[in-house]
């Protein structure tokens, strides 16, 4: 029904968006339950033409990763057997063991300090911190079937009307069909799209494509949601996992932001679950 690389929702749809669970399992069931999209035994029961869009980082560095992708997986079965969808944009999170599969043997080191072996240890693997990269990566393939195949699975980003939904944010110089062919910068861009502006020409190639407006995650947002190039843009990172480099008196929460009707970004509904006292939350070991 929709295209795997960026699939696009119907504009009469109504969609629910969230980003960087990351293993705060705890903290997403309780808002999908608020915003009514399931029930109290987790169960999708959203009204016919509903989506739920990810924006990436559904594993590393929390306490319950294996039940983040158990849920969103089942999930993914049980929205579209309802004339639903989850759609899930990938991150950097489940791009980085993609990469050290398919030989960036490099991005080991890095990724388990950054949350891999939160994501080792949830699928009840042994430490990988000694191991070679091809055999951390057969050993999770074997503890955890599947779930190789479900990263490769995951969009580059999700459309609905003139918004895309996608991890770090837009390419600077590209535009929607470069995603995951000739760039993977949506994927880790920070600041090089947020404080770019809108009208630098940037993103010209995105606008020609229909794409006025962008909903992301990635950078933790200290406040709350956060808008950006004069509210076109919108981060609903709000730091659920509890990332120690985040200043004092940061958020700390799960957001979902429901669209429907105007599809106007002011006229958005917000689901905002508190974390920081989620037992799901930052294991102690992993690095910010």
């Amino acid at each position: 029904m929709f295209d795997a690389r960026l699939p696009h929702l119907p504009d009469d749809w109504e969609v629910w968006a969230f980003t960087d669970s990351h293993g705060v399992t705890s903290g997403l069931r309780r808002g999908l339950r608020e915003a009514g999209l399931v029930d109290a035994d987790d169960r999708w029961i959203a009204p016919a033409r509903t989506a739920l869009v990810g924006c990436g980082d559904y594993v590393d560095r929390g306490g319950d990763i294996a039940g983040m992708v158990a849920l969103l997986r089942r999930l993914q079965t049980e929205a579209a057997d309802k004339d639903g969808a989850v759609l899930l944009a990938r991150g950097n999170h489940e791009v980085m063991p993609l990469m050290i599969r398919d030989g960036h043997h490099e991005w080991l080191e890095t990724w388990l300090e950054y949350g891999g072996q939160a994501t080792v240890a949830a699928f009840g693997c042994p430490d990988a911190a000694d191991l070679v990269p091809d055999a951390v990566i057969e050993m999770l393939e074997a503890c955890s079937p599947g779930l190789f195949e479900w990263f490769d699975s995951l969009p580059q980003a999700v459309r609905w009307r003139d918004v895309i939904f996608l991890h770090g944010g837009l390419a600077p110089g590209h535009g929607p069909a470069d995603l995951g062919i000739t760039t993977d910068e949506h994927l880790w861009v920070r600041s090089g799209f947020f404080d770019v502006p809108w009208g630098s020409g940037a993103f010209d190639a995105y606008v020609e494509a229909g794409i006025e407006r962008v909903v992301f995650g990635h950078t933790p947002q200290w406040d709350g949601p956060t808008s950006y190039h004069d509210g076109r843009s919108l981060g609903i990172d709000t730091n659920a996992v509890g990332n120690p480099r985040m200043p004092e008196g940061a958020v700390q929460a799960l957001t979902l932001l429901g669209l429907s009707g105007s599809g106007a970004f002011e006229d958005a509904r917000y689901v905002s679950v508190p974390t920081a006292a989620a037992p799901d939350t930052m294991r102690p070991e992993v690095s910010a």
